[in-house]
């Protein structure tokens, strides 16, 4: 079971290269990560610094030969998954609180963005069901910007943006789906990254 966007080894993994290189100055390689987690393969281990890599929470340490630092903690934080977001029909949203998920800090302000789960395929091919989408908090959007629209009701849909003479248009990106006005809608946010896992 994932806390935080981890697996627990994914976990212990980060805190103990955390450790290492605070104890050392340095980071570890592979091989010494391998006998700090009691792992006889680094295949085991390199397939979790992957996928820490691409979670934004590793970077290549320099000078050093197949080793991996933390990434700068200032660059990293934690934000809110805040539930389900239908790429589908409004109806089925979801406000319970799922935790939280790391994001490079570079994408912007960490107070300003949450991430949500996307459900259903109406966003396909640029959101799949059960992708995590980053959002930055906003009223406003662009043309083309991948958008989260709250109702009153509380249900919520996310769908890409047209701005027409005649008002905002939600679009679907799966053409088995039409698009439809936002009508009473209000954009909560823009979709700024994606975690998918594969």
């Amino acid at each position: 079971m994932e806390k935080n966007g981890l697996t627990p080894r994914q976990q212990q993994i980060l805190e103990l290269l955390g450790r290492f290189t605070t104890d050392h100055g340095y980071p570890p390689t592979v091989r010494e990560l391998c006998r700090l987690a009691g792992v006889s393969s680094p295949d085991t281990i390199q397939y979790h610094l992957d996928k820490l890599r691409e979670k934004g929470l590793l970077e290549e340490a320099k000078g050093r030969s197949r080793a991996a630092q933390v990434t700068s903690m200032e660059r990293v934080s934690m934000i809110p998954l805040l539930g389900l977001v239908p790429a589908g029909p409004t109806a089925g949203a979801y406000a319970e609180p799922m935790g939280h998920v790391p994001v490079v800090a570079d994408r912007g302000d960490p107070s300003q963005l949450f991430a949500l789960k996307v459900k259903g395929d109406s966003m396909q091919a640029t959101l799949h069901d059960g992708d995590t989408v980053v959002v930055r908090w906003q009223e406003t959007a662009s043309t083309n910007d991948v958008v989260v629209v709250r109702y009153e009701d509380g249900e919520t849909t996310v769908k890409r943006l047209k701005v027409k003479p005649a008002g905002l248009m939600l679009i679907p990106d799966n053409p088995r789906y039409e698009p439809f006005p936002i009508g009473e809608g209000r954009i909560a946010g823009k979709v700024i990254s994606l975690i998918r896992k594969l």
